[in-house]
């Protein structure tokens, strides 16, 4: 498989498993923070490292991704239940979340594949 094949196949792969995980634990008491920040950090190193990216730019990237999927996805949510006020709470979060995933996987993939020369 190539790298592209694989970056979408590792994108899409996690905005689906961000979408199933904020469905099933958004309205427990657990709640889905750890495992939506857990995924996302997953879903960046692995981006960094198929494209041999080095430790600093792994820490960097997670710094940046976490903070951004936190914030995005907070926002984002309440943004859509405004531009649609009849969507049930959860699918919004559920599509904020998957998009957030898409938006952080590309990002990601933006940066680091290209290498430093």
């Amino acid at each position: 498989m190539t790298k592209t094949g694989a970056t979408h196949l590792i994108i899409h792969s996690f905005a689906l498993a961000h979408a199933v995980a904020c469905f099933l634990l958004h309205d427990t008491s657990f709640g889905d923070t750890i495992v939506l920040t857990s995924l996302t950090i997953a879903m960046v190193v692995i981006l960094i490292r198929l494209f041999d990216g080095p430790v600093d730019v792994i820490v960097g990237l997670l710094l940046l991704a976490s903070f951004a999927g936190f914030f995005l996805g907070t926002n984002g949510a309440r943004w859509i239940q405004t531009l649609f006020p009849g969507l049930k709470n959860i699918l919004s979060n559920v599509v904020t979340t998957t998009l957030v995933t898409e938006f952080l996987g590309w990002a990601i993939f933006f940066v680091v594949r290209r290498k430093k020369k």
